[in-house]
């Protein structure tokens, strides 16, 4: 089967979106002919090239607005490259995949809904994100199939309520992550830790917040330990926001900035909790929180719509209100109270008899080869 996956951003940029398509594209060119259509969001990257099986086809850009990125010919090359698959994936929020959508039959179009979009900004801000909105919401109009990362998500879209008979919940790609035996900190350091984008909606502000009153009341027996992108971000990043407070903490707070799968697996191992205190709808599952679980860490969630299901399902750790640096404070100090009662172990036993690595995988490709089988 020939599958076109079509996206505005790709690997080497790094947000769930990208990791998303990644992971699929890659698994899906095991058995199938893969090809990514993307944007050239970084001029140094080439317009063609092949990564792990998977044919990536990237458009020039010559303009950007908010998150996205304007690509006419990203436009022509769809139109060339849909014909020639069997099935085309689009995923959203992407600013043109209104458009996309009318130009491929119904019969081969599966729309992965990432996420609704948040206004963060001004005025420019609110035009492209209801711009955005509108063409998303148009392809799911326009699909055969809808793939959803939760169903607790959608249920909570009014962008998705006409699709429900069309939505499939695929969840999100997990890794495989490798256990690695955690050595106990000889100052027995208790450790928090953050993965992800330094952008507003992740609530870094909340976390550091939260952070500062534990670690005046624990001193040098609580860590932070912050990873993830900190300036290489669209629609711009919050570093500049949060130096003062990092610097205020001292050594008590560590930014590793973006670090190597292996260095990644090794911070999941030293953590004792994971902390996602994201504040609005652009976080939509968190694939991190499974991540981490699989390492033997706890997670503290935001109570968003699909966020809060994985830390409910599993029990491993607590879900707390949105935006709350006061509650997130606490749930923090339960957790340093409650430490040496969980067992690494059982907290990665009960994660993946849960969420099974491979179940994403099946529950996406089921819903494209049940399109391609229409299709055929």
């Amino acid at each position: 089967m020939k599958i076109l996956i079509v996206l505005s951003y790709y690997t080497p940029y790094m947000s769930g979106v990208t990791e998303f398509a990644r992971m699929l594209a890659e698994d899906l060119a095991g058995r199938h002919q893969v090809t990514v259509l993307t944007t050239q969001h970084d001029e140094s990257l080439p317009d063609k090239e092949q990564i792990n099986g998977v044919r990536v086809i990237r458009a020039p850009v010559f303009a950007r607005l908010h998150k996205g990125v304007l690509s006419w010919r990203f436009v022509a090359l769809f139109n060339h490259l849909a014909r020639k698959h069997d099935v085309v994936n689009l995923h959203t929020p992407m600013l043109e995949s209104g458009l996309l959508s009318l130009m491929v039959p119904r019969r081969k179009l599966v729309v992965n809904y990432q996420c609704d979009m948040a206004v963060v900004g001004g005025l420019v801000d609110l035009f492209a994100v209801n711009v955005t909105r509108l063409s998303s919401w148009l392809a799911t109009q326009r699909a055969r199939d809808v793939g959803v990362l939760t169903h607790d998500y959608a249920m909570s879209s009014a962008w998705l309520s006409a699709t429900r008979g069309k939505q499939h919940e695929v969840l999100a790609p997990m890794k495989e992550m490798p256990w690695h035996e955690r050595h106990e900190p000889a100052d027995g350091v208790f450790c928090f830790g953050f993965v992800g984008r330094f952008v507003e909606e992740k609530g870094l502000p909340i976390l550091l917040e939260a952070f500062a009153g534990l670690y005046a009341k624990h001193g040098s027996r609580v860590r932070l330990i912050l990873v993830g992108d900190t300036h290489n971000v669209a629609g711009g990043g919050v570093m500049d926001k949060i130096h003062g407070a990092i610097d205020a903490l001292g050594p008590a707070v560590e930014v590793l900035g973006r670090v190597s799968e292996h260095e990644l697996q090794l911070f999941y191992s030293k953590i004792d909790v994971l902390v996602l205190p994201s504040v609005n709808r652009y976080e939509a599952f968190g694939m991190v929180q499974l991540e981490a679980m699989q390492s033997g860490a706890r997670v503290i969630a935001s109570d968003l719509p699909g966020v809060r299901t994985i830390v409910e399902n599993t029990g491993n750790g607590e879900v707390v209100p949105v935006g709350d640096s006061v509650e997130l404070a606490r749930a923090m100090e339960r957790m340093v109270l409650s430490g040496s009662g969980f067992s690494r172990e059982n907290i990665r036993a009960r994660t993946l008899d849960i969420y099974p690595v491979r179940k994403f995988y099946e529950l996406q490709e089921a819903m494209m080869l049940d399109n391609a089988r229409a299709n055929g």
